[in-house]
């Protein structure tokens, strides 16, 4: 396969790429953040953060929840933007938090311009500003995206020594990888991919170190003697810094490494089984009544990898053997991911940014390879359509479905008929006097989101299972309990159960005291009668 042009691309060229990715990105990113229902992990993640913000102390839990690394982040951004009280955070705020971090991973791309090249770069960094995945994620508050971004600074990071960067890289690689662990623990499967492919690369290729041109210039000033030693111990200081809320809670730092004996189980499925080639069909082609797919996406990755094996690197060593670690590190990434029966769709992020920054490598391949003016013409159409057909599901992805089940990146998400009942139930508390309104909640997982949206409101009440007595004025519960409730209503009178959507499979139906819906029905007429 021939190689790209050798001057491709320019500073200036790279330049306009940057600008006009980092436009598409925030562009897609930023708009409506608030519309979409919280999802129960973002809400849970939420409140532990509005938590982390009041007392100052984060409370983790080894079996659930992941790490504080995006509660720091969100504690820091919170104060640089001037939120306030964490009682009053929105969920557009806290999406800015995942948004920042997106729009940083696609500038993190340029850390590895001379690793995979300028116009390989320039592409990439065109399709992360705008591939559904990447975007989707990039305003969900959860962990993946600042997981990612902090896997790809560790990379760029060790490359940057690898071709006679000083030891600040390793301590920047070593701060990324113990922020990794600080976010999420399934970082592991990410070191795990990275050291085979460093070891394929070391046996197929060599070393990463750049080639010498007539002399030797003799071991830099800067160098470390033992350079992972430096990156061990700064990974491990960071994440104990971190976990302990600055050595003080040392139990958190213990549970984090036991933790891992919670995800063995987990990874039996949990009741998130899937077949193996899920994260295939998320890549390529998923129809669950409309069509997405991300195939150029994955195509131009594939062509990537191909050039990183059969490409003439003769001149550039050190470029070959990064590609073809990229390639083997998205390889065994894929491959551990799909093996495991548990899985969601953010699990794969960080393979699909790998595949991303390979299918850079791949669209730039085929242009450097093509001379005729032509055939030239035709791949930039062709790349054009590519990028409308991507925009196209981005924005379907972000707004019309953006909590619809058939949305592919949608995964057991609050229905949006669930907004119809906070604003209804807010109103019944207008109507009761202070002292006398309650809500019993009751469903299998304590009614999330539920807690975030009512954080405000003391007197509700959160259950999984029926109460001996019931004496609240709204109740809200499964249908499936409904019999079981109303034969403990004991003589109290309530209106007929109305039905709403919790998340797909799972209905909840609400429950008025007769008396306050008399109330607050004679409140709406005596409101509606004033001029």
């Amino acid at each position: 396969m021939p190689p790209p042009q050798k001057k491709s691309l320019g500073r200036i060229g790279l330049t306009i790429f940057a600008l006009v990715s980092l436009f598409l990105g925030a562009y897609y990113r930023f708009p409506t953040l608030g519309e979409r229902p919280m999802h129960t992990d973002e809400a849970i993640l939420a409140m532990k953060s509005a938590e982390f913000q009041a007392t100052g102390h984060f409370k983790y839990d080894p079996k659930d929840f992941h790490g504080p690394g995006l509660h720091y982040i969100t504690r820091i951004w919170s104060k640089l933007a001037g939120w306030g009280d964490s009682s009053t955070w929105t969920e557009a705020q806290l999406r800015t938090v995942p948004v920042v971090c997106g729009l940083l991973l696609l500038l993190t791309t340029l850390l590895l311009r001379n690793a995979i090249g300028r116009l390989a770069t320039g592409f990439a960094m065109l399709l992360i500003a705008i591939s559904p995945m990447e975007v989707y994620y990039s305003r969900y508050f959860i962990m993946e995206v600042p997981l990612v971004l902090f896997i790809t600074l560790s990379i760029a990071a060790l490359w940057h020594y690898s071709q006679g960067g000083g030891r600040w890289w390793l301590l920047l690689a070593g701060f990324a990888i113990g922020m990794q662990h600080a976010t999420k623990e399934t970082f592991a499967i990410n070191i795990v991919a990275g050291l085979v492919g460093f070891a394929v690369t070391k046996v197929m290729v060599g070393d990463f170190a750049p080639r010498r041109s007539g002399y030797d210039i003799g071991a830099s000033k800067r160098r470390a003697a033992s350079p992972w030693l430096w990156v061990i111990i700064a990974a491990i200081l960071t994440s104990i810094t971190i976990y302990s809320g600055g050595f003080k809670d040392w139990l958190a730092v213990k549970d984090s490494a036991l933790t891992y004996l919670n995800y063995f189980e987990r990874a039996g499925g949990s009741g998130h089984e899937k077949p193996w080639h899920y994260y295939l069909t998320l890549i390529f082609w998923r129809k669950d009544g409309l069509v997405w797919s991300e195939a150029m996406i994955g195509g131009l990755g594939i062509i990537g990898m191909l050039y990183a094996f059969l490409g003439n690197h003769m001149k550039q060593p050190a470029r070959q053997a990064f590609l073809v670690f990229l390639s083997v590190y998205t390889l065994v990434l894929f491959s551990i991911y799909s093996f495991l029966a548990y899985k969601t769709p953010w699990s794969i992020l960080s393979a699909q940014h790998a595949l991303t920054l390979l299918a850079g490598v791949g669209a730039a391949a085929i242009a450097g390879a093509l001379t005729g003016k032509f055939s030239r013409l035709v791949f930039k159409i062709a790349f054009g359509l590519g990028l409308y057909h991507l925009l196209s599901q981005t924005n379907h992805a972000i707004h019309l479905y953006a909590a619809d089940s058939r949305n592919p990146y949608v995964y057991s998400h609050t229905s949006t008929n669930l907004l119809r009942l906070l604003p209804q139930v807010r109103d019944l508390q207008k109507t009761a006097p202070d002292d006398a309104f309650n809500v019993l909640v009751i469903n299998r997982d304590a009614g999330w989101p539920l807690p975030w949206y009512w954080r405000d409101i003391k007197s509700v009440h959160y259950t999984n299972t029926i109460p001996e007595t019931i004496d609240a004025r709204v109740i809200i519960a499964e249908p499936e309990m409904q019999a079981a409730l109303e034969a403990k209503f004991a003589g109290k009178t309530y209106t007929k159960p109305d039905l709403f959507g919790l998340r797909p499979g799972v209905m909840l139906n609400l429950w008025i005291e007769q008396s306050l819906w008399d109330r607050h029905s004679l409140r709406k007429q005596q409101e509606a009668a004033k001029p």
